[in-house]
Order: structure tokens, then sequence, then C-alpha cells
């Protein structure tokens, strides 16, 4: 399925169509979703975007430290 930018940026409008996300329009879905003001969307394709970790390195599941987010939590 080979959909326009604006179809697709109609679709994550309205909560669907992640998958059609790619490398060739996310930058593009990125500055429309920031000319429109929306935000939320915007951050999400950044976030999208951005280099992740492959399969080899997927983070273990040991709790941090003991001293891990000490400041921020209310005792």
């Amino acid at each position: 399925m080979d959909l326009s930018i604006d179809e697709i940026y109609a679709r994550l409008t309205r909560g669907v169509g992640r998958e059609l996300v790619n490398d060739d329009n996310v930058f593009a879905l990125i500055e429309r979703a920031e000319r429109d003001r929306h935000t939320i969307l915007a951050t999400e394709l950044r976030e999208w975007q951005a280099p992740c970790s492959s399969v080899q390195q997927v983070p273990t599941t040991m709790a941090p430290t003991r001293g891990f987010n000490r400041e921020n939590v209310k005792h």
C-alpha cells in the first residue's frame, strides 16, 4: 500500500497507521505535525525516528541500583 504523507498523517491523527511510518516519510510527518501543532504526535514521531537498540541489545530485567531515582521518590 503506497499512501501519501497526507493520508498517513490523517490516520496517525486518528490514532492508527503507526505501521505506515518509515525512514522515508518520518521527517515529513514530523514537519506536518509541528505545523499543525500536534506536539504529542510530533514527539512520538521523533521517538520513532530516534535510533534504538537491536534485538541483541535488549535491556536486562534487573532492577536498577539501590540509589536509583532516590531524589525523585517521596519517602
